[in-house]
């Protein structure tokens, strides 16, 4: 595993119950209805990843849904377990999904690429087309910026968190390297979505779709 990404695990691993805390009520509703109405199926499983806690995990189960949550944290995991009994998680690295080709409906991915670099980023978007059904669904969401850091907040103690921000324009562009069809782009501001006394920060919210069946992917 590469370093970056365990320290940014290292972070979050520190302080799992003031993550949890500060991010229970930010669940980006409206983007979750968008996402919900586009899923083409629920024969097939959803994929919620960097599920953390399961937040998100559980609204989609609560509408039906069959739903995995997947984590790289296992401390993470554990309180997910603890929260959400009845759903299934797992432990498992976004550029290598250890899924059958053609086998999900759909993936909520809510900041959670952000912590890789463009080429992890590439890879993991390739893995999503590789499992999604033709016409499957993904969410994707980055902090708007340019450039790359690592950060050292109140929730990482001596550990920092690598972040990668992203323009509408580099979104677009690492979609289409992935293999995707971007739907819908667009940028939010944190207080729009859930009020004043959140940060005035802008994100990149994006849907894009798998391609129609190809050779490639029978």
């Amino acid at each position: 595993m590469d370093d970056y990404i365990k320290r940014t695990i290292q972070a979050y691993d520190a302080h799992p119950e003031k993550y949890e805390e500060a991010t229970a009520d930010m669940t980006p509703l409206q983007a979750l209805e968008k996402f919900i109405e586009q899923v083409p199926t629920r024969d097939f499983p959803i994929l919620d990843v960097g599920c953390a806690f399961g937040r998100d995990t559980i609204l989609f189960a609560g509408r039906g849904y069959q739903v995995i949550g997947i984590d790289i944290s296992d401390v993470l995991l554990k309180r997910a377990r603890e929260l959400h009994p009845e759903l299934v998680f797992k432990n498992m690295d976004v550029r290598n999904l250890d899924f059958d080709n053609n086998s999900i409906a759909g993936i909520w991915c809510n900041a959670t690429l952000l912590h890789l670099t463009d080429e992890d980023i590439t890879k993991s978007l390739k893995e999503f087309r590789r499992v999604l059904i033709p016409d499957g669904i993904i969410f994707i969401s980055f902090k708007e910026g340019v450039g790359e850091e690592e950060v050292v907040d109140k929730f990482s103690s001596d550990s920092a968190r690598y972040y990668n921000y992203q323009t509408i324009n580099t979104v677009r562009m690492i979609i289409e390297k992935g293999g995707l069809i971007v739907a819908e782009i667009y940028t939010v501001n944190e207080r729009q979505i859930w009020g004043d006394d959140k940060r005035d920060l802008e994100w990149v919210h994006c849907f894009a779709k798998k391609p129609p069946l190809s050779a490639l992917d029978e």
